[in-house]
């Protein structure tokens, strides 16, 4: 059955297994900053740390496993990349999360009951589609047939 799905799909599915499992890492690393540590008025930093921390694990995972990469040599150039383009991720994360704070605010909704999981969830799924959109175009595109010769 597997061999019956084109690669580019299967390369999709990799890829959402991986993000998902980043996401995870990233919501429930800001679940136990809020919720397990008690530290609401910094919930942000609570994001920088679900990051770094679901960066540090898909990296590896996306080159090796869903882009299929095994040239280590392009690595750091890649490493470069896919944090630059986290990092644009993590600010359109914290910012999108800070608007739907005060708007939700505004309406007297308590952010912090659940709204604070329900919109990380919501933000960070829309943010890893555009990732896998420019990962795949920029730091996992593939290599041309010099490059292949030089391996």
């Amino acid at each position: 059955m597997i061999g019956l799905v084109p690669e580019k799909y299967r390369l999709l599915v990799r890829y959402g297994i991986t993000g998902v499992f980043g996401a995870f890492v990233q919501v429930c690393t800001l679940w136990a900053w809020v919720a397990l540590l008690g530290l609401r008025e910094q919930y942000l930093w609570g994001v920088v740390v679900g990051f770094c921390t679901a960066l540090a694990i898909t990296f590896p995972l996306q080159k090796y496993w869903s882009f299929r990469d095994g040239a280590h040599h392009r690595a750091p150039r890649q490493f470069v990349w896919y944090t630059l383009i986290a990092l644009a991720s993590l600010f359109i994360n914290t910012f999108s999360l800070s608007v739907t704070k005060t708007i939700l605010e505004s309406t007297h909704v308590d952010f912090f009951r659940i709204w604070y999981l329900v919109a990380e969830t919501i933000i960070v799924s829309g943010v890893a589609l555009l990732s896998f959109l420019i990962n795949r175009a920029i730091t996992f595109r593939q290599h041309t047939q010099e490059d292949n010769k030089n391996q």
